[in-house]
């Protein structure tokens, strides 16, 4: 049997997505070397993508899929769930975005970026999960870009203009907002409370 037919056999369940060790597994009696040098073919014939020191993935995988992947507890939020609810127009392209405790980091490869935003601890939660992916909520997702764009961060989308706000629950909005520091939710206040 082929490696690329094995990968196949594996990607239902785990999404196209490879540590090294389940390539270890994967491709059976073979030494640390062997396996190295399979995957490097792999590579070299397109067939998995490296996206980062020891992970891989099929040209076929999702962002999504790979994000959870790198860390598992993060939850995809800002731009990326705001298109998801169908909030914003723009679907930002080859571009996840997600949020985590701990260190921010982004990760590129050819198939787009990955970003992991930091945030604290007390603010982690607003997200359902499907398919062992996190999703913020629109409101949680809402407000997660606006603590992003007055922290300093931008966005390919305008705040004011190309977020459609209505039908957002803003009783959750002001039950989620009572966790973050007043400075933060007088800004929002001034700025983007609906009118």
């Amino acid at each position: 049997m082929s490696d690329a037919v094995q990968l196949q056999k594996w990607t239902p369940e785990l999404a196209g997505v490879f540590t090294l060790g389940d390539l270890r597994v994967l491709f059976g009696d073979v030494t640390t070397a062997g396996v190295y040098k399979k995957v490097e073919r792999l590579v070299q014939r397109g067939e998995l993508v490296k996206v980062m020191r020891g992970l891989y993935a099929l040209p076929t995988a999702s962002l999504l899929d790979i994000s959870h992947r790198i860390e598992p507890s993060a939850y995809i939020s800002t731009g990326t769930a705001l298109s998801r609810a169908l909030k914003i127009g723009s679907i930002p392209a080859r571009r996840v975005q997600a949020v985590k405790v701990g260190v921010p980091r982004v990760y590129s490869c050819s198939l787009g970026t990955i970003e992991h935003l930091s945030i604290a601890p007390h603010l982690f939660f607003g997200f359902t999960e499907k398919n062992g992916i996190r999703m913020a909520t629109p409101e949680k997702a809402w407000l997660d870009t606006c603590y992003y764009a007055y922290k300093g961060r931008r966005f390919s989308f305008d705040l004011d203009t190309d977020v459609n706000r209505k039908g957002l629950n803003q009783k959750r909005i002001t039950r989620y907002l009572a966790a973050y520091d007043a400075r933060f939710r007088q800004a929002y206040q001034r700025l983007w409370r609906a009118t």
